[in-house]
């Protein structure tokens, strides 16, 4: 359920009660006629409701599908009354579009997560990590087609987590509720919810709420260029355990159930000293670079160190695939002391990975990371889109030199909860970073690193020539990076953000080009 909110006053929307739900058109442009599909439930265990919202009686929960140009989406939601109007508290939004997932979540604040939407003229389907979860064949049309209704607005929460989780889970700034409405042309026509198909659970959202069959169904209906309207202040402390329904559990922590934190599960993540991988092989490789290159990929007030250096970092996991990651980083100097700042992180799946990347300001995006270990010989490197934007290899002689610990500071930009257009601040946070294994002896004067230089489309290709004066190898290492701390303000992101989002802000116009999915 989505409303038209800037072109119909919130007096007349209230006078079009329990308004035909849609499936909200894309936020990327149009190239074809957009279409959606909207199906109603009513649900036996509701969700707990955060702060402002009431719960509408009877429940209703709504999976929403839509397409439009080279962007689909699904969203799973319930209805709710804000202030006495209907709105719908999405619970989770799946898209395979990057640009639209990370406007989801970085300028609309909304739970979106990584799936695969498609629709083929007969049938809706949503597939995550490649595994089919739910399909939706529309019935015929009931009883006509009604014409440019209003349709109820999504609601997002807006606030900062605390880069320390110890004095999480909200950090300083204020906690904010808005809404996200669209204008809308598009007819909606009833459908005969019996005659509608289903197959499979919304990642398993519809046996959590208690849903059996659609009640009622609608197709077309969907929205255009959805715009935010402030709706009030959210009191902190009413809104802690609701905190992370926009993450995923994983290696930070996070409660498993998102949704709702329990005091106990809220007590437990503030008490963590750390966060821990173990189970890896570490590359590290120290190059020196044009200084002109990495002047311009820091933001103030970092000052790039005399003879600038770089840094490639690539972990594997030796029993668990999640953990392969590679950094780009890049030496300097922040408030006097000596960092590293972070100016790339590639792994190849995103999913789960939005806690660090928007709490502690990792710059991820997708890509493949190798780290290997082979005789006396190891290598790595990381691909991107197909084409290998790193590679380094050197060998090693004679045994381990012993578990060797080694440390560093990591800086790196997140963004402040904003709305609107135009520019966007930030802020550098710090995490200290430990790091052990054993060691291998290397031979630095066989070591080969090189950049691609195919175009400065990306930080990976923009390095140009290189020369690898160090190497740190280990093997069975662990790491721990403790908890960060925001240390400067960033007057303008966008410059400094934009690499990570593949060349576009999720503020900005949407792209008009073909499908982006996860393997992107």
């Amino acid at each position: 359920m989505l409303h038209n909110g800037l072109v119909i006053g919130r007096r007349r929307f209230l006078k079009v009660s329990a308004a035909a739900p849609a499936a909200f058109r894309s936020v990327v442009a149009a190239e074809e006629a957009p279409s959606g599909l909207t199906l109603e439930y009513e649900i036996a265990a509701p969700p707990p409701i955060p702060p402002a919202l009431r719960l509408d009686a009877p429940a209703r929960a709504f999976i929403e599908f839509s397409k439009s140009g080279a962007s689909a989406h699904c969203s799973l939601g319930v209805r709710v009354t804000l202030e006495g109007e209907p709105c719908v508290l999405p619970l989770a939004v799946w898209t395979g579009n990057r640009h639209a997932y990370w406007r989801f979540r970085e300028a609309l604040r909304l739970p979106a997560f990584r799936g695969d939407v498609t629709s083929n003229g007969i049938q809706w389907s949503l597939a995550i990590a490649g595994r089919q979860t739910f399909l939706a064949r529309p019935g015929p049309a009931a009883s006509g087609t009604s014409g440019g209704e209003p349709i109820p607005p999504w609601l997002a929460y807006k606030f900062a987590l605390a880069a320390d989780w110890a004095n999480g889970p909200l950090g300083e700034g204020p906690v904010e509720l808005w809404s996200v409405r669209s204008e809308s042309s598009a007819a909606v026509a009833t459908l005969s919810a019996e005659a509608c198909e289903t197959e499979g659970d919304v990642d398993g959202w519809l046996t959590k709420l208690g849903a059996s069959r659609p009640v009622a169904a609608w197709s077309g209906g969907t929205r255009a260029a959805p715009k935010e309207q402030f709706e009030r202040d959210v009191d902190r402390v009413a809104l802690e355990p609701f905190a992370f329904r926009n993450y995923q559990g994983g290696p930070f922590g996070v409660p498993s159930d998102t949704a709702f934190a329990t005091p106990k599960a809220l007590e437990a993540y503030r008490r963590r000293s750390e966060i821990r991988l173990s189970g890896l092989v570490i590359v590290c490789v120290d190059c020196f670079a044009n200084p002109a290159v990495i002047e311009e990929l820091l933001p103030p007030p970092c000052i790039p160190s005399q003879n600038p250096a770089l840094r490639v970092l690539a972990l594997r996991g030796l029993a668990d695939p999640s953990l392969d990651e590679a950094w780009l980083l890049a030496e300097c100097t922040l408030e006097g002391d000596r960092v590293w700042y972070a100016i790339s992180h590639v792994r190849r799946s995103l999913g789960g990975i939005e806690y660090g990347r928007e709490v502690l300001g990792y710059p991820t995006k997708g890509g493949i990371v190798q780290a290997l270990l082979g005789g006396n010989r190891f290598s790595a490197s990381v691909s991107r889109r197909g084409k290998t934007a790193y590679q380094a290899r050197g060998s090693y002689g004679g045994f381990s030199t012993g578990t060797t610990l080694a440390e560093m500071t990591v800086a790196t930009m997140r963004l402040r909860p904003a709305s609107g257009g135009g520019s966007r601040a930030g802020e550098i946070v710090t995490q200290p970073w430990f790091y052990q294994g054993l060691r291998k002896p290397v031979n630095r004067a066989g070591l080969d690193v090189s950049f691609s230089v195919a175009d400065r489309s990306d930080a990976w290709n923009g390095m140009g020539p290189v020369h690898a004066y160090a190497a740190m190898v280990m093997d069975g290492a662990g790491m721990q990076r403790l908890p960060g701390k925001p240390v400067a303000a960033v007057k303008d992101a966008g410059p400094y953000y934009r690499d990570r989002c593949d060349g576009r802000l999720p503020w900005e116009s949407p792209p008009s080009e073909g499908p982006q999915t996860q393997s992107d």
